[in-house]
């Protein structure tokens, strides 16, 4: 198989990802459409703190070239009656258009032969991380792209001639570039701290090359400036770079974020991002291993460290890797090769591109948003925070983010008044108690409202989320759940191990239905022997029951359940 046709191959498995709606990280979300869907569609939104506190640390430019462009061309088609759904894909197609052309493109230029360009687009399109990380809306998908063609600008000024006229260009365009990467994230210049050592000697025989370069950047930046000065309403010029470096800065505010070891990046992210190719990184002189080492090395300084962060360096260590000639000297070997980083691969891009959260977008699009004028309620729980953006011109009433860890406090919020539109609740993981506490709170304030004008309380959650057997099965509690909608795909693995509670209570009960002499229960229910009275004996399960166990209590799916009194249905 030619190396072209393989990469076809892998283009098609990297749009197949692309319309898959996963839910990687909340930030693909809060972090760009979200603001800018309220913008230009005047959508009920959701801005995050990034964006409302009185020093705003997210500039307004980089997401207006990377979400605003494609959503302005929405709007011109469409009018203000857009379908979210459509916005959705539309960023999702547009993401992936700019990878595999200008990210791939990038990495044609920064190969020295055909040979070596061959192997650089075939290593980084059969990258999980390509078909997933980057074809999603994170900020760091625009860094990576951002970033690659800095570093071929770099590399075109280092070997041109001053008096070339695309030499002149690519100073300018090089300005630009860094400015609107440190606009966009404030780590872009950890990954030039090597490369730029390119440019030394042009700077020494062309010193005037660097004003081109300077004066491109101040350019740009007071552009971003401006913008975002007009964009928060401040009367002082708003400076979002250095808001978000002093705000990093400080440890208590990272510690809000969640504070890692310092090698995690190096020995936790990296192998989860590269996999087996970590095995053939080869050290080198070459501008991309370069960036791609002092970009990690710097960000490990910080101890706020996510595994997305490293997306811009990933394509560029992948670019310096090196196949050894003996694992590819007989056809066994080299399938032996292709299995290994096949399965690993797939494995991973199944996770991340297919099932993680993978029912969060497709619930609040395909239930949600279009039965949103007989909803009066709708409680996430053991999920991501669902995106409100995707409920488009739906009006949302209240919203509330974050987990309740008392149960008295439920009464409180519930209490608030009602504004016109959908109350969103965002239990996130919030203990079963709470839950329970809050359905029956909102039940009962929806029986209570006049002229029978009470809209359904639905129940958002993993079927196999931990506790969620309580509403299910339990008699006692004052409303019941109907299943309404599921998605299959869709994993949680923030709850993911053995409930022992379920264990209990569902040996409770087989012992009950023996007693009433129902034999019709599930023989599969797992409990061991011991004093028939106790409920506390140790639970002696073997390696089978609780590999059973791990099956049957984190099986795939998220569901939409109403919410319903046992008082009236």
């Amino acid at each position: 198989m030619s190396w072209r046709l393989a990469y076809l191959l892998l283009l098609l498995v990297r749009f197949y990802f692309t319309i898959s709606p996963s839910y990687i990280h909340p930030d693909e979300h809060f972090q760009g459409p979200e603001v800018l869907a309220g913008d230009i569609f005047g959508w009920n939104v959701t801005k995050t703190w990034e964006f409302t506190t009185d020093n705003p640390i997210r500039s307004i430019l980089p997401l207006w070239l990377a979400y605003g462009f494609p959503m302005t061309i929405l709007r011109w088609m469409y009018g203000m009656s857009v379908n979210p759904i459509l916005a959705y894909y539309c960023l999702r197609m547009f993401f992936f258009l700019i990878s595999f052309s200008l990210e791939d493109w990038a990495l044609q230029e920064l190969g020295s032969t055909p040979k070596v360009r061959a192997h650089y687009l075939l290593v980084v399109a059969s990258s999980y991380v390509t078909w997933t990380y980057q074809t999603h809306t994170f900020s760091n998908s625009v860094e990576t792209i951002i970033l690659a063609w800095t570093l071929v600008l770099i590399r075109r000024i280092s070997f041109r001639n001053f008096g070339h006229t695309r030499h002149f260009w690519s100073c300018c365009l090089l300005g630009c570039l860094v400015a609107i990467g440190v606009f966009n994230r404030i780590t872009f210049p950890a990954f030039l701290i090597l490369p730029v050592w390119y440019l030394v000697p042009q700077f020494i025989r062309f010193p005037s090359s660097i004003i081109f370069i300077v004066l491109s950047g101040i350019g740009t930046s007071l552009v971003a400036i401006y913008i975002d000065t007009r964009y928060y309403g401040s009367p002082a010029p708003v400076l979002t770079p250095l808001n978000n470096f002093m705000y990093n800065f400080q440890s208590e505010n990272l510690a809000k974020h969640g504070l890692h070891p310092r090698y995690t990046h190096i020995l936790v992210n990296l192998p989860l991002l590269l996999g087996p190719y970590v095995l053939l990184v080869r050290p080198q002189l070459s501008i991309a291993f370069l960036s791609a080492v002092s970009g990690t090395i710097v960000l490990s300084l910080f101890q706020h460290q996510e595994a997305r962060f490293l997306l811009p360096a990933i394509p560029l260590f992948l670019a310096s890797t090196s196949i050894p000639k003996f694992a590819v000297s007989t056809p066994s070997r080299k399938w032996i090769l292709i299995s290994v980083f096949g399965v690993f691969n797939a494995i991973l891009a199944a996770i991340f591109g297919i099932y993680h959260q993978g029912g969060v977008v497709p619930a609040q699009t395909l239930y949600v948003g279009p039965h949103a004028s007989s909803i009066a309620d709708v409680v996430w729980w053991k999920t991501y925070s669902p995106p409100d953006w995707l409920l488009g011109e739906h009006k949302v009433g209240f919203i509330h983010r974050g987990g309740v860890r008392d149960a008295a406090n439920v009464s409180a919020l519930v209490a608030t008044d009602k504004q016109p539109g959908i109350r969103v609740w965002d239990m996130m993981g919030s203990h079963p108690d709470v839950i329970s506490t809050l359905l029956k709170a909102l039940v009962s304030s929806a029986l209570q409202r006049p002229d029978n004008d009470y809209g359904d309380v639905l129940l958002v959650a993993p079927v196999a989320a931990k506790g969620l057997y309580k509403f299910l099965d339990d008699g006692s509690f004052p409303f019941y759940l109907k299943l309404e909608w599921m998605y299959a795909r869709h994993v949680n693995l923030d709850d993911i191990g053995i409930d022992y509670d379920e264990v209990m209570y569902n040996r409770r009960r087989l012992r009950h239905d023996d007693v009433n002499g129902d034999n019709d229960s599930n023989k599969n229910d797992y409990y061991c022997g011991g004093d028939d009275d106790d409920d506390h004996d140790a639970l002696e399960l073997g390696m089978w029951d609780i590999a059973k166990l791990m099956i049957s209590q984190n099986r795939p799916g998220l569901g939409v359940w109403k919410v319903s009194s046992r008082d009236f249905s």
